[in-house]
This record gives structure tokens, sequence and C-alpha cells, in this order.
């Protein structure tokens, strides 16, 4: 508000001294007041030059105050993506197409979880150094059947593939014995549950647990 009143002053001043010169210059083609034209130009051309000047400072101001704006807002938006507000960017649940509300997806290093203890485990097996794949869906036969079937993280580790398998309270064991039977089946015979409880809180454990009981699990592959 105090900028705009602050413009229409200076431009009521300038259009009065453009008028002042325009009327001077006037008066002396006229002869009236001759030579007045000539002395004042040297005073209106300067204090146009310094409203010039002026102007450009202003709008130099203007300019910084607004890089200074974009600067900080990439700044905010490195900030929330590293999750300083409310946690780290990777663990913020987003919506997933053809998904239930329900489901979560939590981007991390290109792969996606479902849970914060999926994430904490898949953390600690990069720490471990192994080769592993996120949740994901594999094809299986089935009986006479070929299906689908989601594992939580397959590991390869001492020349093995192994299953490691969070289990949260909507797991039942006759499912997972059947889940089990079905991977055993397939040539996935390494298989290892875990509560989710303890890998959320002991995810660095629970990935030592599975390793050393990978290294001890039949034979190694190729052999």
């Amino acid at each position: 508000m105090e900028g705009s009143r602050t413009d229409r002053i200076v431009s009521i001043t300038l259009g009065a001294i453009a008028g002042i010169a325009i009327g001077i210059s006037i008066l002396d083609v006229l002869g009236v007041f001759p030579g007045w034209a000539t002395k004042l130009t040297p005073l209106f051309v300067g204090l146009l030059l310094l409203y010039v000047v002026l102007e450009r400072e202003r709008v130099e101001g203007l300019k910084y105050i607004i890089r200074r704006l974009d600067k900080n807002l990439d700044k905010l938006r490195e900030e929330l993506q590293r999750g300083r507000f409310g946690g780290p960017a990777e663990e913020v649940p987003m919506p997933v197409p053809g998904k239930p509300d329900s489901y979560r997806a939590i981007p991390w290093k290109g792969m996606v979880f479902r849970s914060k203890t999926e994430l904490r485990v898949a953390k600690a097996l990069d720490h471990a150094g192994v080769i592993f794949l996120p949740p994901t869906k594999v094809r299986l036969t089935v009986g006479n059947d070929r299906q689908s079937r989601e594992i939580d993280f397959l590991v390869y580790h001492a020349g093995r593939w192994g299953v490691l398998e969070v289990d949260g309270p909507w797991h039942t064991a006759a499912s997972d014995e059947s889940r089990d039977t079905n991977l055993r089946a397939n040539g996935l015979t390494c298989i290892q549950r875990f509560d989710a409880e303890r890998a959320y809180h002991e995810s660095a454990a629970v990935v030592t647990t599975f390793l050393a009981f990978l290294e001890a699990c039949g034979p190694t592959a190729g052999s």
C-alpha cells in the first residue's frame, strides 16, 4: 500500500516536471522567456536520470528479494524432502494407484516399502552389504497352476538365496506355513520369519541372525 502511494507521488512529480519543461520550451520558442529552456534542460535531464537510477536500484532490490525467496523456497523443499518436518521424506506414505487407502508406499533408494519396519530392515541389509530385493511379487507353481505370491525380502548371501519375512499382526501360522511350503517347492528353501515388533526395534540384529541362518541353510547355489 505504501509503495503504491509513493509510486503515485513520484509519477505526479515527474508529470509536473515534464509539463513545466514543455511549457518553458514553448515560451522559449515564443520568445517570452528566451534562453530559459536551455538553462533548465540540464536540470530536467538530471532529475530524470536520478529517477531512472533510483528506479533501477529499486528493481535490483526487488530482484534480490525474489532471488532470496527462491533460494529459501528451494531450501524448504529440500528440508521437506529430507524429512526435517515429521521424519525422513522416504518414510512419508504415498497413495498407490489401485491399492486401498491403508496401503502405504515408502520410497527409498529407488525401491518402495510398505512400512517403516520394512524400511529399517532394508537399511540394515544395505549396511550389511548384501544383495537384496525389496518386497515384490514372484511367479511360482502352486499345484497345477501358476500363481503370484508376495515376499518381503529376497536376499543373496554366501552363495544362497533366502527369504526374510516380516510378520505383522495379520499373519497366521497356517497361512504362513502354506506360503512357505509353496516357496520351498519352487526352490526357495531358506526362509526365516521375524516378528514385526522385533524387526522394527532390532533391525540390525534381525539381519545378522538371518545372514547367519542363510550361511548354514542348505547347499550353496550351483553345488
